[in-house]
């Protein structure tokens, strides 16, 4: 196991008993329970930033596209309505 570092912190009466009960539960340690929600949130928030950055560039994606005049508006469309309902239903 890596090198640990010491951590204090603070938590009300009510998530003291839910952590104890929960470890308990889980047969692991307070400590390691709360690791694991560490890690748990770390990877939640990195998923956000990975979505969040996909999303940028997929407004990126349609600026240039509006840019270009590229699929704006009916005047840039290469298709109609008409013509998607087709190809559906002879895929």
């Amino acid at each position: 196991m890596a090198r640990m570092v010491r951590k204090q912190i603070v938590i009300d009466p009510e998530q003291e008993r839910a952590l104890e009960a929960h470890a308990q539960a889980l047969g692991v340690s307070q400590s390691a329970l709360i690791r694991q929600a560490i890690d748990a949130l770390l990877e939640d928030a990195a998923e956000q930033e990975r979505r969040r950055e996909a999303w940028e560039a997929i407004e990126e994606g349609w600026r240039e596209a509006e840019r270009r005049g590229i699929g704006s508006g009916s005047g840039g469309r290469a298709w109609t309505r008409e013509e998607l309902h087709e190809r559906g239903r002879s895929d």
